[in-house]
């Protein structure tokens, strides 16, 4: 029998060892519960470029026939705007927070939440400084700013510290990611928007469950496992995470929804 990990007490991220066996699906009926998916690296492979991600006709299929079986209670939660999300998984128009949560959309009007004010001010420093390196990468999003560094990893404790840096005078929050640093403002995460769409039909009364990968996934485990809820870490079993569960990469995410449906 699959048995949870003990629930984790303080704020640090630690190693809970959780439960990989292929019958996790089962602790997770359509009928009850809200099922919410990070894009890149959980239900995608992480590519090169952002712009490169494209879900293939196969995951559309099975998250359209899932979004049935729980009468719409599926969401995606990523750090990409809500525009971007939408791009990759077209023509599905599905329910998203975007920008960490900072965009939120439940039916079909995408709402701001994120404020741009700090980020417009901070937003010519970052490209300066993206700019003195080469392989550097400045993503854009509007309400956040990410510097990507995958062309040249020997940089990223000079990015990191960096945009902490820029973080704190400017009253915003450095979120780290894979070979990523992202400027954001720190009143929204993947918690605030799975709390914000728990608040609302369908998924209001549903049990919560959130698959994630990342760093930035983080806060949306803490969400889930406060309330009861599952939390699942896509990807390699050494990294200490808060999640209960893991699955080994997004093919075993894959195969647990194909038995949900």
């Amino acid at each position: 029998m699959l048995e949870p990990t003990a629930r984790i007490k303080d704020t640090t991220i630690k190693d809970t060892k959780p439960a990989a066996e292929p019958g996790l699906w089962k602790l997770m009926p359509c009928s009850t519960s809200a099922f919410f998916f990070d894009v890149d690296g959980t239900l995608l492979d992480i590519k090169p470029h952002p712009a490169d991600v494209v879900a293939d006709a196969g995951l559309k299929s099975l998250l359209l026939q899932l979004a049935a079986k729980t009468k719409g209670a599926l969401a995606l939660v990523s750090g990409r705007m809500i525009e971007d999300i939408d791009r990759i998984f077209v023509p599905l128009v599905l329910p998203a927070a975007g920008l960490h949560g900072g965009q939120i959309r439940l039916s079909q009007t995408v709402e701001m939440l994120a404020s741009r004010q700090n980020i417009d001010l901070a937003r010519p420093e970052v490209s300066a400084f993206v700019d003195k390196f080469q392989g550097l990468m400045l993503e854009d999003k509007g309400a956040t700013l990410a510097i990507h560094f995958r062309q040249c990893p020997e940089l990223s404790e000079i990015v990191r510290i960096s945009v902490e840096e820029l973080a704190s005078r400017h009253g915003l929050e450095a979120q780290e990611g894979k070979m990523v640093v992202e400027l954001k403002p720190s009143a929204f995460d993947k918690g605030t928007a799975i709390t914000n769409f728990l608040t609302e039909p369908p998924f209001f009364g549903r049990r919560p469950v959130f698959f994630g990968d990342d760093l930035t996934d983080e806060k949306g485990f803490e969400a889930v496992n406060r309330v009861g809820g599952i939390s699942v870490k896509i990807g390699s079993f050494e990294t200490p995470t808060k999640a209960l569960y893991r699955l080994a990469e997004p093919s075993a995410l894959r195969w647990q929804i194909e038995q949900m449906i």
